[in-house]
């Protein structure tokens, strides 16, 4: 094992990764207010289009702000849309790994910020179906807002899919495994 130098860094590791503890702070913060806003804003306020254009310059400014700026600095990936004469391209851009530095506490909180804001606007979505929130529109866009930035991060991100593909064959390996145990048991057990 590698001695550490006297000021505490390993030999040859290089100099450590910067923390963005501000973009860490923001890429939550903004999420949290618009979910937030959503659930509260029949109490602070009885206007509807008040409560309206709050929750959606509070979503924009989350997906702005986590397209633009948290994407890049806490896991190095960005994308964007170009357009030109011909229509239009999705663009989709990993820093090197010589380049980028992250850190493994930002980078999970920033998927799983993501991750949770988007799941929570699926339940909105659900429970603004039924009829349970007048509030539908807020709540699709909201889906619409994190869920284009989850899948855009997700494209960019050749580790994210792998680990999604590793998941599903681990998943359907042990439903697979469980499925045959149940046939062999049943089997076995007419027998």
């Amino acid at each position: 094992m590698a001695t550490p130098n006297p000021d505490g860094a390993l030999p040859g590791a290089g100099p450590p990764a910067p923390s963005h503890n501000i973009a860490v702070f923001f890429h939550g913060f903004f999420k949290v207010i618009a979910i937030v806003w959503y659930w509260i804003c029949t109490i602070v306020s009885d206007s509807f289009v008040v409560n309206f254009v709050v929750c959606i310059v509070l979503l924009a400014l989350d997906f702005w702000v986590t397209k633009n700026i948290t994407g890049r600095l806490l896991v190095g990936l960005r994308w964007w849309n170009e357009a030109n004469d011909t229509g239009s391209a999705w663009r989709f851009e990993t820093l090197p790994e010589g380049v980028r530095q992250v850190l493994p506490r930002e980078k999970r909180f920033f998927w799983t910020a993501c991750m949770g804001a988007t799941g929570h606007w699926i339940l909105a979505c659900i429970i603004a179906v039924f009829g349970l929130s007048s509030y539908i529109i807020v709540a699709i866009m909201g889906l619409l807002f994190s869920g284009s930035n989850l899948w855009g991060y997700f494209k960019c991100s050749r580790e994210a899919q792998a680990d999604l593909k590793g998941y599903i064959n681990s998943t359907s390996n042990t439903l697979m495994q469980g499925a045959i145990k149940q046939q062999l048991n049943s089997a076995v057990s007419r027998v």
